[in-house]
């Protein structure tokens, strides 16, 4: 079945977000996003109104659009409330570990981390490959709650991070350094150790958010 217009409007302004197309902060108006997305007017405006309640976009009256401006409280919220989700998913994850599917991740993180250390910051292929295998673990850890308003809204914080991590420098020791802490979130939730886990998450989410502030420069 053919996606609503209006959903595919969506999903090509938000890809526009992630290639940094649409940069924050900036004004672009309707008529400019119905030609970058190829998309009719009321797909577009239906989009935009989706999108706003999301956060990501301003609906300026004789201004058009703005992008969302990543500024300090737009990551402080974005990463408080993804640590709150988080920390209930990881216990929860480490009471009853999805010893197959993380077994699975766990190799392939492994095996990025090793990659990661002797690669390039060029290596576009690596990175992109570093960040599906980054979301998949946060995204195992919230299919826990099996809850769809809360995957819903967790959907909105992930795409608020994406806009985050996407604007900031990135480079294969990043990568190194998250996939390690990554390994060690895997191996605290296969133990069973739901205090450890807790810990190492979130070890890693602050690292995320300190240096999405430009307080430190390891970690995603």
């Amino acid at each position: 079945m053919t996606a609503p217009l209006r959903k595919v409007a969506y999903e090509r302004f938000k890809s526009r977000l992630f290639d940094r197309t649409l940069t924050p902060g900036s004004f672009v108006t309707q008529r400019q996003l119905c030609d970058l997305l190829d998309s009719p007017m009321g797909a577009v405006r239906e989009a935009l109104k989706r999108l706003e309640a999301e956060g990501l976009i301003n609906l300026l009256p004789q201004r058009g659009v703005q992008i969302a401006d990543i500024n300090i409280k737009f990551i402080n919220e974005s990463f408080q409330f993804r640590l709150l989700i988080e920390q209930e998913a990881a216990r929860r994850m480490a009471r009853a570990p999805m010893t197959g599917c993380l077994g699975q991740l766990l190799e392939r993180t492994s095996e990025l981390r090793a990659r990661a250390l002797d690669a390039s910051d060029e290596d576009a292929d690596l990175l992109a490959e570093g960040l599906q295998v980054d979301l998949e673990l946060h995204a195992l850890l919230v299919a826990t709650f099996r809850n769809s308003l809360i995957a819903d809204t967790y959907q909105n914080i992930e795409d608020r991070v994406r806009l985050i991590r996407s604007n900031g420098a990135y480079s294969a020791g990043r990568l190194a350094v998250a996939m390690e802490e990554h390994v060690e979130i895997i191996r605290a939730i296969l133990s069973g150790d739901e205090g450890g886990t807790v810990e190492a998450l979130t070890a890693h989410l602050t690292t995320s958010r300190r240096r999405a502030l430009g307080e430190g420069e390891i970690g995603l």
